[in-house]
């Protein structure tokens, strides 16, 4: 009966978990690698201390065996004692004197060598914990790759305690967070549309809740996340700045395990198991509750109005749900949905209708999200090849409607004007692609596949509809719905040439069909480097990356009216060509690591609206307010940062320049980027006190955004020289001043208890109100001024977090 309530619940959400048996070909590899290769297979987790597997590499030849039986021929006589608890893999030093010996079997571990002044005795809570898929700078091909574990998003400062995925990536060098406090990205000068962000490997377009102050990924949901912005592997096109993959968590087959939190701004809940010996399970929801706490202050403030009474409601929620079914060791069948929606109601009306006079009620009601449902099949082909068929569906919607009543009341005759004006924006994905991984030999590891996806896009369709009295007109613009066949095929090898060079080479290419026209884009992918020693390497790449589809925003906020449109009419696809240069070093005991990052970026056919676009008639087609052009970005990051150890993060700087040129913008001339941030600085830090306090620390300053500053305005000709506020701005050069410096401190303090963990946070710790925006105002003499625009102050947040 149980598992019956369980399959109900469910609703027939179908996703994947990992099989425990593991294939593992390995030569002579650190330990460290082979570690990343059994999470990858599993979903489990190692934990040990960042001393133990010093010098310690691995030979191990195993097929489809037991996790159990693998561990146990790994650490054979390596005088490493091992232990499964949940979904930690503990590993410790054996209580024992003698030193590890070589094993004659196919298994055994070369030299491997043991810290031993640590002391035996020492308990397993005093030791540094260690869990991480990410391999280190030295040891690879690629430039701007990062992993994200859960643990590390989490353990970024954010507003109001809500972790989020785009907000710890803010603390990173070459990523500018856009606007105070929000989820925005723009990485290496690029626009924020220029970002993929997919969820298990299907893209998504829209990524944010209420303006972006949250984005929408739920942190409980997530077990890590692969970001890249400049080695871009070969698998990913589509948008020209950066990539971000966002792998969520599988069910656990040992037993059902879960957590539910409470927050001031919101509330999740999610719980994880088995159904059966085969099947097992993942459910994450998330609900804000804004729309509960403004009912006492809208109460409050129209009970104090005589005249308008006001209306407002926000709220937003998102779900992942997730199941498999293990048919053997080689093949998994899986499915997963997920939902996000965001609902704002706003608008003002008269409190009551007068006996003579005007009644007025004008509301706005907006909504938008994203549905995404996949399915698949994970299969092993044979130890040398394993393959991810997928078919997915995706969409994304936004809408808005204005509307607006006038009554005129006059001696009992009733008059009334109603306007509605309803706009439509959405896009349906039907996805299908297959991805195959090879290891042909010990020192090759070949990737390649392709994928078709059909878009049905309608950009942004309004309906107005007026009514005065008897008399009604509508109005529809000519906006229609594109259809877009797109495919695309890829392939790359990562080539361990010897113990000194490494290359990964790639080739993507697409084509992209609507309206009756075909685009293709070639992308050829390039990423060497070389080791001078152990601890040294030095690095180039060149990626060319192709976009045809783009966000129009007429704000720098995350709203409805934003606007997801293809490459139609004479617009030509979006490209870009990146070339990067690094250097990384890492320490002995590989605690240390730092690195030094250049690049040069150009980009083609960026689309943005024209000047004055707003004068075009309704009627017009959508992309007349548009215009196509150029742009630049480069610069240099560093980053120095301790990976282990009960104290650990990073400091990060960033020197960077971005401009933009458009013949129908600007008098054709050059202007700066909105965020070119010309200096950035990010400081994290992380303090495991003990295993119940753990203190975070986030500190982040960056050269102020550029804005257009209307430094002149005339008045209107109709109202002579009588002044009555309406103005217009006289043309200006775009972007032409910039904000003061930013900076900010966020703090975060997690206490566990034998139940769930407390978490403290506090936002804007030193209170510095940051000047986000410069308006225009006038004194009581009626002399223009411009005023600072600052936002956000100090905010406290706390939530509890039930583990069971």
């Amino acid at each position: 009966m149980k598992r019956l309530v369980l399959i109900s619940l469910m609703m027939c959400i179908c996703t994947v978990v990992m099989a425990q048996n593991v294939t593992i070909r390995a030569v002579n590899q650190p330990a460290a690698l082979v570690f990343r290769s059994i999470v990858e297979q599993t979903g489990k987790n190692f934990v040990y201390s960042s001393d133990l597997l010093t010098g310690m590499y691995v030979n191990l030849n195993v097929k489809n065996k037991p996790l159990r039986q693998v561990l146990s021929i790994m650490f054979k006589d390596s005088g490493i004692e091992w232990k499964i608890n949940g979904k930690n893999i503990i590993l410790k030093k054996r209580q024992t004197s003698e030193r590890p010996r070589r094993a004659d079997n196919t298994a055994k571990i070369p030299d491997a060598t043991i810290n031993t002044t640590r002391p035996t005795t020492r308990m397993l809570e005093e030791v540094v914990v260690v869990s991480r898929l990410e391999a280190p700078a030295v040891e690879t091909s690629e430039i701007g790759a990062k992993k994200l574990t859960a643990k590390e998003i989490i353990n970024t400062p954010v507003m109001f305690g809500e972790s989020d995925v785009i907000k710890a990536l803010h603390m990173q060098p070459g990523i500018s967070e856009g606007q105070e406090g929000l989820a925005g990205m723009n990485v290496h000068g690029g626009n924020a549309d220029e970002n993929l962000y997919m969820l298990d490997n299907v893209p998504l377009y829209q990524v944010n809740h209420f303006a972006g102050l949250f984005s929408a990924f739920n942190a409980e949901a997530i077990r890590y996340i692969d970001f890249f912005k400049s080695s871009i592997p070969a698998k990913y096109d589509g948008r020209l700045s950066s990539y971000l993959d966002v792998r969520t968590k599988s069910g656990s087959p040992e037993g059902h395990h879960g957590s539910a939190k409470l927050g001031l701004t919101s509330g999740s809940f999610n719980i994880d198991g088995p159904i059966g010996r085969r099947t097992s399970y993942s459910v994450a929801l998330r609900r804000s509750w804004f729309d509960v706490l403004s009912i006492p202050m809208l109460a409050i403030a129209n009970s104090s109005s005589d005249d308008d009474k006001i209306r407002f409601r926000y709220a937003f929620m998102d779900i992942n749900a997730k199941v498999t079914y293990r048919f053997s060791n080689n093949a998994t069948v899986f499915a997963s949905v997920y939902f996000g929606n965001d609902v704002l109601k706003t608008g003002s009306s008269d409190k009551e209708q007068p006996q003579n006079g005007w009644y007025d009620d004008d509301k706005d009601d907006f909504y938008w999200g994203n549905l995404v449902a996949q399915t698949g099949l994970n299969y092993r082909i044979n130890p040398e090849m394993s393959a991810e068929f997928t078919a997915a569906y995706t969409r994304y919607f936004s809408g808005m409607t204005h509307d607006w009543l006038l009554r005129e009341i006059n001696d009992g005759n009733t008059v009334d004007s109603h306007s509605i004006t309803k706009t439509r924006n959405n896009i349906n994905d039907w996805i299908f692609r297959a991805d195959f991984d090879w290891r042909p030999g010990e020192n090759n590891r070949i990737r390649f596949g392709g994928g078709y996806t059909l878009h049905s896009f309608l950009p942004a369709r309004a309906d107005r509809s007026y009514t005065v009295g008897t008399t009604k007109t509508f109005t529809r613009d000519s906006t229609w719905t594109y259809t877009a066949n797109e495919a695309n095929a890829y392939i790359e090898d990562d080539w361990r040439i010897s113990d000194r060079f490494r290359a990964n080479a790639g080739l993507h290419l697409s084509l992209f069909n609507i309206d009756g026209k075909t685009n293709y884009g070639i992308a050829p992918r390039l990423s060497v480097s070389y080791r001078p020693d152990e601890n040294w390497a030095v690095k180039a790449a060149y990626a060319r990356t192709n976009q045809y589809v783009h966000q129009l925003s007429q704000t720098y906020l995350s709203l409805p009216t934003d606007q997801w449109v293809p490459i139609t009419g004479k617009f030509k696809p979006q490209n870009a060509d990146k070339a990067s240069l690094g250097v990384y070093w890492q320490s002995d005991n590989r605690m240390f690591a730092a690195s030094a990052e250049g690049y040069y970026k150009i980009m083609r056919n960026i689309v943005d609206y024209r000047d004055e676009y707003y004068l075009q008639p309704p009627t017009e087609m959508w992309n007349a307010q548009l215009c196509s052009g150029k742009g630049t970005a480069k610069g240099i990051d560093f980053k120095i940062e301790k990976l282990y150890g009960k104290i650990t993060g990073h400091i990060a700087y960033s020197l960077a320049w971005s401009d933009r040129t458009f013949p129908d913008k600007n008098d054709g001339l050059t202007f700066p980027a909105r965020f070119d941030n010309r200096h950035t600085v990010n400081i994290l830090l992380n303090w495991n006190i003990s295993q119940k306090v753990n203190l975070n620390a986030a500190w982040t300053g960056h050269s102020g955004n550029r804005f257009t500053l209307m430094t002149q305005v005339w008045n209107s000709p109709d109202f002579g020289n009588s002044y009555t506020g309406d103005e217009s701005p006289l043309k200006t050069r775009i972007n032409n001043y910039q904000l003061p410096f930013y900076h900010r401190l966020d703090l975060s303090c997690t206490v566990r208890n034998r139940r769930g963990y407390w978490t403290f946070s506090v936002f804007n710790a030193y209170c510095h109100m940051n000047t986000v925006a410069i308006r225009r105002a006038y004194t009581n003499s009626n002399r223009p001024v411009f005023q600072k625009v600052k936002l956000l102050p100090i905010i406290p947040s706390i939530s509890y977090t039930w583990q069971f």
